[in-house]
Formats: C-alpha cells, structure tokens, sequence
C-alpha cells in the first residue's frame, strides 16, 4: 500500500508540473528614449481627453515604476495578462511601488511583434486603445487624476502597460 501511495504521489506532482505555465526568463533589451515617449504617451492621452471633455491627467513617478514593472515582468517572463501568475493585478504593483490608498485605479495593455520604433509604436498603441471600449474607457474616465506609463521589448515582442489612479484624499470617505 505505502508503494501505491509513493507512487501515486510521484504521479500526482508530475502532472501538476506539467500543468503549470511554462513562463521564460527572457533578457529586457532597454526601450530607446523611453522618457521622452513616457511624455508623448501623457501628451497623447491628454490631447484624446481635451477632446473628449475630460480633465487632464498628472505624471506620478509611482505610477510609472509599476507600470514599468509590469511591462518588464511581461516581456522578461513571456506572459500577457493584467494579472501576473501570482495573481499580482494593477493595485497590487501600485502597493509595493509605494502608492497609497486610492478610490480608482486602472490599467492598460497591449503588445506587439517587431514593432516600430518606440515613439511611432506609442502612437500606434494609443490608437488601439481608442479603438477599443474597455480602454478607451479607461483613458477617458474623468475621475482618473494621474497616469504611470511603461514598455519593455524582450525576444521582439514589446509591452506598453498605461496605469491611472485617483488617490484617496485625506477626508472623502
């Protein structure tokens, strides 16, 4: 009986392995310029909700780190999703950056192969996020107040991450 149960076990943990994602350890090549397109990227989104009647956003430098973060945690581990295989979401990387409690947070995704240069391909990404509801929902939201951006090319693949938060004020709730 002891055999079967060893056995059995050994089954059981190979299975589980092979059912668990294969994530890589891919090498992060340095997106070029990547400040300047941080201020285009703003520059695009503000210049969509002028447009559309809502306020603008503020660059917050915590904001950027986690949507850095995530970026790179994408394209470094070949995964896409606003969840990371930990089940890490969008407040979560706003925590460990060191933001604060907020009333509204959200996030952006997108990838592409062999992309433009980094400027064009900030272009592009914000027209596909125009293009679709649910983003576009979230670059228009008019309780958004700040805006975090980041991107990351690994294997040829690039990762641009938009973060938004309204901060919880001292006093509201």
């Amino acid at each position: 009986m002891r055999k079967l149960c060893v056995f059995a076990a050994a089954v059981l943990a190979m299975f589980v392995a092979g059912c668990a994602p294969q994530l890589s350890n891919n090498p992060v090549q340095e997106v070029n310029n990547l400040p300047a397109v941080r201020g285009q990227m703003l520059q695009l989104v503000n210049q969509s909700r002028r447009e559309n009647g809502a306020p603008p956003l503020r660059y917050n430098t915590t904001l950027n780190a986690a949507a850095q973060a995530h970026a790179e945690d994408m394209a470094r581990r070949g995964f896409y999703n606003h969840r990371s295989p930990e089940g890490r979401d969008v407040a979560d990387r706003w925590a460990s950056k060191g933001g604060g409690r907020w009333e509204a947070i959200g996030e952006n995704i997108l990838y592409c192969n062999r992309c433009a240069a980094p400027s064009q391909q900030a272009r592009e990404f914000h027209q596909k996020w125009l293009q679709s509801p649910g983003h576009r929902r979230n670059i228009m939201r008019s309780d958004f107040e700040e805006f975090g951006f980041g991107m990351a090319t690994a294997n040829g693949r690039t990762y641009a991450v938009q973060n938004f938060v309204r901060q919880r004020q001292p006093g509201r709730w």
